[in-house]
């Protein structure tokens, strides 16, 4: 980990699905998109992959980021989306890490793959 930042992750998840169908029969039916490997396996991506911006370090700029983006059928991340802000420093950087990613495991309902939204917060924190 660079000891110039820590970086949260939590993941929260929303699929799109058809209004008729029961809460328990959708989630017994559904799978999440994830990124491949799972929420520790996009720490590390992160962890190694993530510049926090020096102007941003050197004004002591830190903040919370969330981001929201589609996971397509086939994992692809489109349509990223900053929901909240913490500093435009900031939010460049989460919205270019997001972009590098590679493509997700994406959602599936009823065994086939569908089109889901992912929303992901980003803590950047100066030690």
């Amino acid at each position: 980990m660079r000891a110039s930042n820590l970086v949260l992750i939590c993941f929260f998840l929303t699929i799109g699905l058809q209004a008729q169908e029961s809460v328990e029969e959708v989630t017994s039916l559904s799978t999440r998109a994830q990124y491949p490997g799972g929420s520790k396996a996009f720490a590390k991506f992160l962890q190694d992959n993530l510049k926090y911006p020096e102007e941003a370090k050197d004004q002591n700029i830190a903040g919370k980021v969330i981001l929201m983006f589609d996971v397509e059928k086939d994992g692809s991340i489109t349509n990223v989306k900053v929901i909240r802000s913490a500093n435009p420093l900031l939010d460049t950087e989460a919205i270019r890490i997001v972009k590098t990613m590679p493509k997700w495991t994406p959602a599936t309902f009823k065994g086939e793959a569908i089109k889901s939204i992912a929303r992901v917060p980003i803590n950047f924190v100066l030690n």
